[in-house]
Formats: C-alpha cells, structure tokens, sequence
C-alpha cells in the first residue's frame, strides 16, 4: 500500500464536508455485499484513489461509499485487504486507523469464515465474542501493549444478537481464529485450532481488531459460516454459500446500522 495513514486520511476529508457526522464504518468481507442495496449512496470510490492499492480478491469489490439511511451517514467499504496480499499487518489496518482520525466512533466488522465448531452450520451468523491472536502478527508496534480481554462491544454485540432472534436469523456466539492464508488450513490445523478454542477460521478481522481497540473505537465482529472446516472446499463454494444468505445478512446489518 502506497499510501500513508496522513495521507489517505486527507484524501478521504476532501471527499465530503460532513466528517464528524459519521460515526460508524462497515468493512464487508466475501458475501456481504448485498446490504448496498438497501443504501441511499450519496457517493462512490474506487479503493485505488483512495488507498493506493486495488481490492485483489473475488468477491470483494474494491469500492468505498458514502451512504445515508434515514438521517444517519455511513462509510462502507466493500471489500478489505489481506495479509496474503503481501500487506503487513499495520497496512491492512490504515483505513480504519484514517477514518479513526477523522471521528469514526463505531466499527463492524464482516467475513466468511469455516466452521470449526461442530454444532455451527453453513449459513449460520457468528457474532464474534473473541478472538484468537496467536497467530496474527500484531498490526501495532513498540510498547503498545494493548489490552484484549473485550475485543468487541458488549452493547453491540447484544444489538446484533436481539436482531437475530426478532428475524429467526440463525446465530451463533463464538471465537474466531485468523490464520494469514491464502491456503485453506489443513486438517491437522483445524483440529489444533479447535483445541486452542476456536469456533470459526478466517483469514481477516484479527489485525484491525487489534487495532480498532488500540484506538478507543467500539467493535462489532459478524461472520458468516460458509463451509464446514473438516470437509473439502474452495473459495468458489465459500462466495456461493454466502450469496445464499445475502437476505439474511442485509437484515441484520441494516438494523444494526439503525442502532448506531
């Protein structure tokens, strides 16, 4: 990423004079894009001009809006970057460390993920309730020494719950483990991963977890269930089985944004 924290910060404070209005940002991961449409888009950007660096994944769009629903503005960035991309752990995080700077109070966080947990399902929702960092290079550096004993907002976390039982939307409560990828972990890795605590496995949310608490700003972390761990799959199967609770997935987050 070519682009430092100043200068994409000053690059998206040129995009709209009303900053300080926005409060929350939402990064969607692989299938999570279908809540678009529910937004009024007052704006659209391409990742490139924004951040130096394109969105190199299927399923991520590689966009950045500006939305408003109601009277309520919002930033949401279709897509995210990797570690597996080749970006340090700090540089997958710059977007949230910019729009931090300029007044984003709020953070929800979505992905896809594989189920580790024998009792999950594909299709379920995963309201992140911790996260495991063993094995995520830290995105801060020096004597940080930040505290992670609540990665994620304990309110917004019981907003996104609430909205699942209101909409006999299928949840779970459970832990996310990030392994950098690309490859899917290997059978052996996901019964070590399981023993360690984890429920579901990604390949993202872990570095700007850390980082979003490092800088005061309140987390919510969804992930959709997309395949089983222990069976073969691949990414094609992960965005189809997500496409299929696009529904689901609009619902939810478009009430959750209602409540921030």
């Amino acid at each position: 990423m070519n682009k430092s924290i100043f200068q994409v910060e000053q690059i998206i404070k040129n995009l709209s004079s009303f900053q300080d209005k926005i409060q929350t940002l939402l990064v969607l991961g692989s299938g999570w894009n279908k809540v678009i449409e529910n937004m009024a888009i007052e704006k659209t950007f391409i990742f490139e001009k924004i951040f130096g660096a394109g969105a190199g994944v299927l399923g991520h769009r590689g966009e950045l809006f500006l939305t408003k629903m109601g009277q309520k503005y919002f930033w949401i960035m279709a897509g995210r970057f990797h570690t597996y991309e080749g970006f340090s752990s700090e540089e997958v995080t710059r977007p949230i460390q910019a729009f931090a700077k300029l007044g984003v109070k709020n953070v929800i966080l979505t992905s896809a993920s594989g189920a580790l947990n024998e009792r999950y399902k594909v299709g379920d929702i995963v309201v992140l309730s911790d996260v495991l960092t063993l094995l995520c290079q830290s995105p801060l550096n020096g004597a940080s020494f930040q505290d992670m004993s609540a990665p994620f907002d304990k309110d917004l976390r019981k907003i996104a719950v609430k909205i699942c039982q209101s909409n006999q939307i299928e949840y779970q409560e459970g832990i996310y483990v990030y392994c950098k990828g690309p490859h899917f972990e290997s059978f052996a890795d996901k019964k070590a991963l399981k023993i360690l605590g984890a429920d579901c496995v990604g390949m993202s949310t872990v570095p700007e977890t850390i980082m979003a608490n490092f800088l005061g700003l309140k987390v919510l972390g969804l992930s959709c269930v997309t395949n089983l761990a222990f069976v073969k799959h691949d990414h094609q199967e992960v965005l189809a089985n997500a496409k299929k609770e696009g529904n689901d997935m609009k619902l939810l987050l478009t009430q959750i944004l209602q409540n921030c």
